[in-house]
């Protein structure tokens, strides 16, 4: 064997080698990708605790979402889909379960519009057109369940749809933390391989990447939107909503506070302008005697209230009257001085 057929066999050898392990690790990632499949369709399916079939076991949600679809088949036919959806949603609200009805569906075609559609349908079967919310983007499923909790700003709330959907509905509502039911309409009977089997197959495949690869979002979202009386909410601000305590002043401190106090002690034992040293003596002589001598004559501006001065005040006033006048005129002054 000459040296460049020895060449020739190891880079076939080499190349050989490279295109299996290329098969391998498509093999492993099929294998995977499969068992992934697989696994999310399973916790999908696993959501059917979480769905009712009996009105009477159904809980209470003040909203049901009605999920869209086509009143007629593509033959022409009635859509036993939309009957059956249209039944349960009237059952629901007339026996108390839901309070307000979010029809969510198709209407990016001028001539075809799953809300308007289902509301005709709604009103028709008894339940009052006031009670019936629209939701026009809901293109998927996954476009209305995330508008539900995003736009119509629902916490919890009632799917409304074939066992198959609500599954599917359930499986993204846990993702965007929206606590949710689904109430089972009747699925009307099919083959095991139908049209609407296969679609849902794929529908669960897309739906498991939507919600763990992909992270998809709806269409269209939105500003929110309210449902009933319940009230949108409010931005965000740093102002209270009431003011919790007076409009503080600029000279409301501690200090000019500690001065108004000492002033207000002191304010009643201060010299007023008819207080003359004449009349505080006579105070003094009538409160020291209990009968003033007959040859002394009290001013008439003696009042009674002058007569009946406390023993606190006679002493203040006869050893430190001095002293009190002179600290309230200094706080009196220090008090209009902080004041300019």
């Amino acid at each position: 064997m000459s040296y460049s057929d020895l060449n020739e066999f190891k880079f076939s050898s080499d190349f050989s080698r490279f295109v299996k392990a290329i098969a391998y690790l498509c093999a492993l990632l099929c294998t995977l990708g499969i068992l992934f499949i697989v696994l999310g369709s399973f916790r999908i399916s696993s959501y059917a605790f979480k769905t009712y079939e009996s009105i009477e076991k159904v809980p209470y949600n003040r909203v049901g979402l009605l999920f869209g679809t086509s009143p007629l088949n593509s033959d022409g036919e009635t859509n036993e889909y939309f009957s059956y959806r249209i039944m349960a949603a009237s059952q629901l609200f007339k026996a108390g379960k839901i309070d307000y009805i979010l029809v969510s569906g198709d209407n990016q075609h001028p001539s075809y519009n799953e809300p308007r559609l289902m509301r005709k349908a709604l009103v028709k079967a008894g339940v009052p057109a006031e009670r019936i919310v629209f939701d026009f983007a809901g293109i998927r499923t996954l476009d209305s369940v995330v508008r539900a909790r995003k736009v119509f700003l629902q916490k919890s709330i009632t799917f409304i749809s074939q066992d198959f959907q609500n599954e599917r509905a359930l499986f993204i509502a846990d993702k965007y933390d929206l606590k949710a039911v689904g109430f089972n309409a009747i699925s009307p009977e099919r083959s095991f391989i139908s049209r609407i089997g296969i679609r849902e197959f794929f529908a669960r495949i897309m739906c498991v990447l939507d919600v763990y690869i992909l992270d998809t979002q709806p269409k269209f979202l939105g500003d929110p939107v309210k449902i009933g009386k319940s009230s949108l909410p409010k931005k965000l601000s740093s102002k209270p909503v009431k003011q919790t305590s007076p409009i503080k002043k600029i000279t409301d401190n501690a200090q000019v506070i500690a001065i108004q106090k000492r002033i207000a002690v002191y304010e009643p034992l201060a010299k007023k302008t008819t207080d003359s040293k004449r009349i505080l003596k006579a105070a003094l002589s009538i409160n020291n005697t209990d009968v003033a001598p007959a040859n002394e004559i009290v001013n008439p501006e003696v009042s009674i209230a002058d007569s009946m001065l406390s023993t606190q005040q006679n002493e203040l006033l006869s050893s430190q009257k001095d002293e009190a006048l002179d600290e309230a005129q200094k706080q009196a002054e220090e008090s209009i001085s902080v004041r300019e």
